[in-house]
């Protein structure tokens, strides 16, 4: 069994997380547990309650299953674990780093007299010094760094043997040295750009906090790895009274200076094994029509963005490398730094190969296979009708409701939930694409211009891959499955219906496509 750890910090690294938990879904990580830390001073915020709700969702699916399993969907197993700084509201870094006492702190030397505080007056003016830290960090490194590695080293100093999850995250590091760790966020931003050079250090400090004898060393004996996010989205200026917050227009100059420190700084580069360098030329604007640009908060819930993918495959491709290092080194002492660029097919179309290179071909049946699923599941109703079958009636109403809200998150959000946008995952996806000029996403685009009416008649065994795939089937595509689906299922129990009900649909799809 591989066991990988994730750390997604910010509204970006948790997009990049949904991306990951969407891999999971559709097999693409079999036989592998996964422990996840999401990490963001806004724990209000829409893409960090998104992602939960995914992830609950995905956990309920796979609750009658013990452990990992591979080809089928849902194949790993995910421990979820969060950790937000208490930041209530009104709190501010005067308050967090005790400011008062810093300029009470008066010294004299050689006829100088200086203050504590004067140290901190250089860096941050005194609007970012009273600016509310509930919404976040607001692009302000140069304080977040600061506060989010003591607020981690806090964090278990406070719960030292008690069941925080940092604590309990930390602790997987600790007892499994040859641990892979990757960290998602962005470096134009303010939580990702903040916490992705400090993290793996705090972490360490952290270890050094909970050790018995002091000692934590997670550097030396665990692989990190990470990706660098530039500008690749931007949004109107946020509706807000406040004088300090993030604008895009000063993402691209955040990008420029995060790069230039992460190809000088000796520590980042002697910390992390790999950084992958993704963005894109033209900033895609997320502002919604019907919404105002907002500084944080349950309200900010920006779409997927197919870059989002990318970095979801450099973990992929991170994973794969870590995991043979650990028999045959692989990495150098230094950090290799990779740059991705997006390579389309002759027709302009993004393909399996664009996002997983030499595994495009597990990529498409993997993907392929959750599309139609999500087409079964959803509008054609399967896991319900299923229920008239022996071997299905332990199937119950919260399953047949799980199922279809997992499946509807992926492709069709509609009717969900009235603050998201009406599409799932990978119609988001898709989205994201052609408005960035590309003429076609993964599938066929009949696949993706179904309406709620049409969906259930999709004929997902001719028009789901595109018209020069080879993967296509004859015959009616739901009678065909359901008649090649079968009544005999692998000795069904009340617990193992919802995981034999996948494995059933994964095996019966994998031979009608000829996987």
């Amino acid at each position: 069994m591989n066991t990988y750890n994730i750390i997604a910090i910010g509204g970006t690294g948790m997009r990049c997380a949904e991306c990951v938990v969407q891999l999971c879904a559709m097999g693409m990580f079999d036989n592998t547990e996964i422990n996840l830390l999401t990490l963001d001073t806004d724990y209000k915020n829409g893409n960090f309650k998104r992602l939960k709700n995914l992830v609950d969702n995905y956990n309920r699916l796979t609750a009658d299953r013990e452990g990992v399993a591979s080809d089928t969907l849902f194949s790993a197993k995910i421990n979820y674990y969060t950790f937000s700084p208490d930041y209530s509201t009104g709190t501010n870094y005067d308050i967090v780093a005790h400011y008062s006492d810093a300029q009470a702190l008066v010294h004299d030397e050689d006829g100088v007299k200086w203050q504590e505080s004067d140290l901190v007056d250089l860096f941050l003016t005194p609007e970012v010094r009273r600016m509310d830290l509930q919404h976040g960090y607001r692009a302000q490194t140069q304080m977040g760094s600061m506060l989010m590695y003591h607020a981690i080293k806090e964090e278990a100093y406070e719960n030292k043997g008690k069941a925080s999850d940092l604590v309990r995250f930390v602790e997987n590091l600790m007892t499994s040295p040859g641990s892979i760790v990757f960290l998602f966020g962005s470096v134009f931003g303010g939580t990702g750009a903040s916490s992705i050079p400090i993290l793996p250090h705090a972490l360490q400090e952290a270890a050094k906090i909970i050790s018995k004898d002091g000692q934590g060393d997670l550097l030396s004996k665990n692989l990190f790895g990470t990706v660098m996010l530039t500008n690749y989205f931007s949004f109107n200026a946020p509706n807000t009274n406040d004088s300090v917050f993030a604008t895009s227009d000063k993402f691209a100059l955040n990008s420029q200076a995060a790069l230039s420190f992460y190809n000088e700084d000796e520590t980042v580069r002697s910390t992390y094994k790999r950084l992958y360098m993704i963005g894109r030329e033209m900033p895609r604007n997320v502002s919604r029509d019907d919404a105002e640009s907002v500084t944080g908060g349950d309200a900010q819930r920006n779409p997927e963005d197919y870059i989002e993918l990318v970095a979801a495959s450099a973990a992929y491709d991170f994973f794969q490398k870590a995991k043979s290092h650990l028999t045959k080194p692989v990495f150098t002492d230094e950090a290799e730094i990779f740059y991705r660029t997006m390579a389309s097919d002759e027709n302009n179309c993004l393909t399996f190969e664009s996002f997983f290179g030499s595994d495009k071909d597990i990529f498409a049946q993997k993907c392929g296979i959750m599309m139609a699923s999500a087409f079964l599941f959803g509008p054609m109703n399967f896991a319900s009708n299923m229920r008239d079958r022996a071997s299905y009636r332990a199937l119950t109403e919260e399953n047949i409701k799980d199922i279809r809200d997992f499946f509807r998150t992926f492709y069709d959000l509609e009717g969900l939930d009235e603050r998201e946008p009406g599409d799932g995952w990978i119609k988001q996806m898709q989205k994201s694409a052609e408005e960035q000029g590309y003429q076609g996403f993964l599938f066929n685009k009949a696949a993706f211009n179904t309406t709620p009416n049409s969906a259930e008649n999709f004929k997902f065994n001719e028009n789901l891959y595109p018209e020069n795939s080879k993967y296509r089937f004859r015959g009616s595509a739901y009678d065909r499955f359901r008649n090649e689906f079968g009544d005999t299922v692998f000795g069904d129990s009340d617990r193992t219906a919802v995981s034999s009900l996948f494995k059933r649909t994964y095996d019966t799809l994998t031979k009608l496509y000829g996987f």
